[in-house]
């Protein structure tokens, strides 16, 4: 089983609560409440989203944090890799030991072939996808 970091979980719930209401400014403390996300973490999660363009800060009154991008058209894995970086499966080429196999590594052509499938699903997944129905969670819709 392939683990998500804090990080990228929390990411992942801010990003979805900003799809849930598209076109709509919120604040971190918001997010934080209704995603159940420790406060203090938030701004250093939504830093990488800010510089990879996915999210837009808006300061002074009226200001928030607003989604930048089409919730339809943004992968899931676009945000896992912005904020923490290309993702592999296993990656034994920075391991202490070296393989004693070397380029003939049967495991890592193995894992290889796992991770590149992990990342094409990933990129068929979008942030849309990813978002419930208004009414699931509680929102009223107009």
């Amino acid at each position: 089983m392939v683990r998500l970091s804090a990080k990228m979980d929390y990411a992942l719930r801010a990003m979805i609560d900003l799809a849930m209401l598209p076109g709509t400014r919120t604040t971190l403390p918001a997010i934080a409440e209704r995603q159940g996300i420790p406060r203090k973490f938030l701004p250093t999660v939504l830093q990488s989203l800010i510089q990879a363009g996915l999210v837009r800060t808006i300061r002074g009154y009226g200001g928030g944090v607003e989604l930048a991008c089409d919730a339809a058209t943004l992968t899931l894995r676009q945000i896992i890799e912005s904020v923490e970086g290309r993702q592999t499966l296993y990656d034994c080429d920075n391991r202490a030991d070296a393989c004693v196999y070397g380029a003939d590594c049967r495991l890592h052509r193995a894992l290889e072939r796992a991770g590149d499938v992990m990342l094409e699903e990933l990129g068929r997944v979008t942030l849309a996808d990813l978002v419930p129905p208004l009414a699931e969670v509680g929102i009223p819709v107009a």
